[in-house]
């Protein structure tokens, strides 16, 4: 390797491990180092967590994500002109909203910290500086179309990528976490190349960190897929569309390769709560929820049938049946032991899903009043933002065994959130979907952000 390449390490961590994952970015130093800089992604030190006690080797650096930051972290920002903050040997926090940051090799990298202003975007070009390496939060929107992932877009992120055209640019995209996803490069006018990686978080099933070197020479690229920041809007949109149905026909997920299946050999058996003759209850591998002083695991599970079914349409059917017992017991459960906690059920029930699931999230009883709005706004920003998504209109009902609410279940595919009050009381909003149109597959989890940790 050169003297004008580095090495550079991309890590999305769970802020729930983040010392595990310093310890991971001291052993890929140790054995494939030295890198020039360790970049950490997303909610790296949100407002909820204490700073790690693990001693870096080489120079590592956060920013802001979505979730607040780390109050003896923002004290010492507050307390700095700089725009890069040391917080420990090697550890470097990136005060909002941004910091170009030029390693001694001569490459560039500019961080977004937390939210992007367009009065930014004008301040960064006003530097002049060649940014060879990109770093946000949130995706693109007009990539967030093509991979259909709509709600991982800011379309001040489109502004920034078009006018530095970056060499590498990473982000993760959704607050849940984040999302996998890695592009094949394009290529501008001018000649530049640009690779877009996105990483999903440590824990999850998908990739979560990045090691790669890169030079202040021009790649050699085989082959580009077609620039997509400059198509027209309308023809992304309906790319991403034709995408996504090409991939759902394509692709057939058998039980030893289905992630919920319990004959796939990569089943993570130790995370499972409960088997029953037709479902079983699990915890999330990736929660939307955490651990804290009222909880001792993160309360988001999963009630999953045991047969490789798509939908559960069946009221009467054994699966079915069988769901709704496990879910009345964690009613029960939950308000005998912890009784100032109560469970939203959400569901996406379609003929075409891989393996039809019913998740559920515990949240303070003061919160419950937020889901309607919370339901409203998602509601509203999917029917009138993205146009591609069919239109979601919701129906409230306060019984169970409502026949309008079965003829809905037994006759549709649907999206269903079921709050449960107590164990005798519930409201359920459920919204009819048409067979064969797109419809948002994160919009469930997305709408469930009145967590029991206080976020939203």
């Amino acid at each position: 390797m050169g003297d004008d390449e580095s090495k550079i390490l991309v890590f999305n961590p769970n802020p729930d491990y983040l010392d595990k994952v310093l310890a991971k970015a001291n052993s890929q130093n140790a054995k494939l180092g030295p890198f020039a800089a360790t970049i950490l992604m997303g909610d790296v030190l949100p407002s909820d967590k204490p700073l790690p006690q693990t001693e870096l080797l080489e120079s590592t650096y956060f920013a802001k994500g979505l979730n607040g930051i780390n109050s003896e972290v923002e004290a010492k920002a507050s307390e700095s002109s700089s725009t890069l903050v040391d917080v420990a040997e090697n550890l470097t926090y990136v005060k909002p909203p941004y910091s170009i940051i030029k390693l001694v090799s001569g490459i560039t990298m500019l961080i977004v910290s937390g939210e992007l202003s367009k009065d930014s975007l004008d301040k960064i070009v006003q530097t002049k500086a060649k940014i060879d390496l990109l770093f946000t939060f949130r995706w693109p929107t007009v990539l967030s179309f093509i991979e259909s992932v709509s709600e991982a877009g800011n379309e001040t992120i489109d502004s920034l990528v078009k006018l530095i055209k970056p060499k590498y640019h990473f982000a993760v995209g959704k607050n849940e976490g984040g999302v996998y996803r890695e592009v094949e490069p394009f290529k501008w006018p001018s000649g530049e190349i640009t690779r877009f990686i996105s990483l999903a978080q440590e824990g999850s099933a998908d990739k979560w960190f990045y090691a790669f070197s890169i030079s202040d020479k021009q790649d050699e690229v085989a082959s580009f897929m077609e620039n997509p920041f400059l198509r027209k809007k309308r023809s992304i949109e309906n790319k991403g569309s034709e995408n996504k149905a090409a991939t759902k026909k394509a692709k057939v997920v058998t039980p030893d390769q289905c992630f919920f299946c319990l004959s796939n050999p990569k089943t993570e058996t130790h995370m499972i709560v409960s088997i029953g003759s037709q479902a079983y209850l699990t915890v999330a591998k990736g929660p939307l929820t955490r651990s804290n002083k009222d909880l001792s695991f993160s309360g988001h599970g999963i009630i999953i049938p045991i047969q490789h079914v798509a939908n559960v349409n069946d009221r009467d059917g054994a699966i079915r049946q069988e769901i709704n017992k496990f879910q009345q017991t964690l009613v029960k459960a939950f308000a005998k032991q912890k009784p100032f906690l109560k469970l939203i059920f959400f569901e996406l029930n379609r003929h075409n899903n891989v393996h039809h699931n019913v998740q559920f999230l515990p949240v303070y009883e003061p919160e419950l009043d937020k889901f309607s709005q919370s339901l409203e706004y998602r509601r509203d920003t999917n029917n009138e933002k993205f146009k591609r998504n069919q239109k979601l209109e919701f129906v409230e009902f306060t019984n169970e065994d409502d026949s309008k609410l079965e003829a809905i279940e037994k006759e549709n595919d649907y999206i269903k959130f079921t709050i449960s009050i107590s164990e005798e009381e519930s409201k359920i909003y459920i919204a009819k979907l048409t067979k064969g149109e797109p419809v948002d597959i994160q919009f469930p989890s997305s709408t469930t952000k009145i967590q029991r940790n206080g976020r939203s």
